[in-house]
């Protein structure tokens, strides 16, 4: 089934919608996080650069190579564990060095069992890894990141700027990606909730400005026929369509169009109508019989009936021509009253001369249709206080096949002057 205007505007607008609020989502994932890891950057950077106005960096290195711990040595070690329990989010602060083998321990305020001292080792872990050289060169700033942490490495130099350690401060990133997930989780509801009430108010701005309009046009179109032949005018010209837009120039647009092509049709059934009848009678014309006799289908049987006013240019020249179109009008309701099928065809040949024909017509039906014709006392067609006497002359002839129709005519033609002579007699 194919989707409606409205579900497919819905539809695109839901997807475009869907889109942006991803893109905002993942933008402002992207711009909290960025934010965030600049924080624990900057944090971390200025814990480490605390812990090197704490650390003598000249000492540094005699300890790496005695791994005696004097007295200075415990001094900066409790100062160490001081600052590194002032910050909650502080989850590592060592001071270390790195060769090839990895990782010597100088300082580490960790006093849970898994610590480590003066002297200890640890191989590279896979972070650390991708960044060795760089490490155990000692001379940049380096950023590691772990799943639930920030390790940032500030290296340590001696007075003679040379590289002796490193200063890690390690932030735990737990607490930050909560408030990331919270935040997104709330834009994503803001804009989820935004979205369903735009999409409302859009989608009943659509349906009462477009939808309803074209749903309306679409009915008047569906029922145009029919409501011009049971109302006599049709849905288009009731409907009433005020939305100001391109719609309602399309509506007008429409009754205009309907008005003209009635108009042209009107006036092209009166065209067809008045060059096959005749004016005065209302019946089929001598022009109508020429392309009735080129559609007639023989092998049918027929009955052709030929009439003529009597005394009809008498009563002309006598009473006037207006006595005599009553009579030619006379002649044609007499014949009308035995068009009683919808295969009985009645013509005004011209004058005062009229056809009739009937098909498919047995020959009983057709006699006793003559017979009641002759017998009719409407025959007589004499207006009153007339000094002229008028009446119909038939001629009447049946085939069973409907062969040579025009020689059929002109043979009814003659019997009819038959009749005519005979009543003049």
């Amino acid at each position: 089934m194919k989707k409606s205007l409205r579900q497919r505007v819905l539809f695109l607008i839901f997807t475009f919608v869907l889109v942006l609020v991803l893109v905002s989502v993942w933008m402002s994932y992207k711009n909290i996080k960025e934010t965030g890891d600049e924080f624990y950057y900057n944090t971390a950077s200025t814990v480490a650069e605390t812990c090197r106005l704490i650390i003598d960096r000249d000492s540094i290195q005699n300890y790496v190579e005695t791994g005696e711990r004097n007295n200075s040595y415990y001094e900066t070690w409790n100062k160490l564990i001081d600052y590194r329990n002032t910050n909650e989010d502080i989850e590592r602060l060592s001071v270390v060095s790195f060769d090839r083998n990895g990782c010597h321990y100088i300082f580490e305020t960790d006093l849970s069992p898994q610590s480590a001292f003066l002297g200890d080792s640890c191989d590279f872990d896979a972070q650390q890894q991708e960044v060795r050289d760089k490490l155990i060169q000692g001379k940049e700033v380096l950023t590691i990141q772990y799943d639930t942490r920030m390790d940032v490495y500030r290296p340590l130099l001696s007075s003679y700027d040379m590289p002796v350690g490193y200063v890690v401060v390690g932030l735990s990133t737990v607490r930050a990606k909560k408030e990331q997930a919270r935040y997104i989780l709330e834009t994503l509801l803001v804009l989820i909730g935004l979205t369903f009430v735009v999409a409302i108010i859009f989608a009943w701005n659509l349906s009462r400005t477009v939808i309803r309009p074209i749903n309306k046009l679409s009915a008047a179109a569906a029922s145009y026929a029919g409501t011009i032949v049971e109302e006599g005018q049709s849905a288009l010209q009731k409907l009433k369509i005020r939305t100001g837009d391109e719609i309602e120039q399309l509506f007008h647009s429409m009754q205009k169009m309907e008005t003209d092509l009635l108009n042209s049709a009107s006036k092209l059934l009166m065209e067809t109508w008045n060059s096959n009848h005749d004016s005065m009678t209302g019946m089929y014309n001598k022009r109508y019989l020429q392309e009735f006799m080129g559609q007639y289908v023989q092998n049918k049987a027929l009955g052709v009936f030929y009439f003529d006013v009597d005394n009809l240019k008498k009563m002309n020249d006598i009473c006037g021509h207006e006595q005599g179109d009553a009579v030619i009008c006379g002649t044609a309701d007499f014949i009308k009253k035995y068009e009683s099928s919808e295969e009985a065809f009645g013509f005004r040949m011209g004058g005062d001369e009229f056809l009739l024909i009937v098909s498919p017509c047995p020959q009983e039906h057709a006699e006793e249709l003559f017979r009641t014709m002759q017998n009719d006392p409407e025959r007589e067609l004499t207006p009153p206080d007339s000094q002229v006497n008028c009446r119909i002359s038939m001629g009447f002839v049946w085939s069973d096949s409907g062969e040579n129709l025009e020689g059929l005519v002109k043979l009814a033609d003659k019997k009819m002057y038959q009749d005519k002579k005979s009543h003049r007699e």
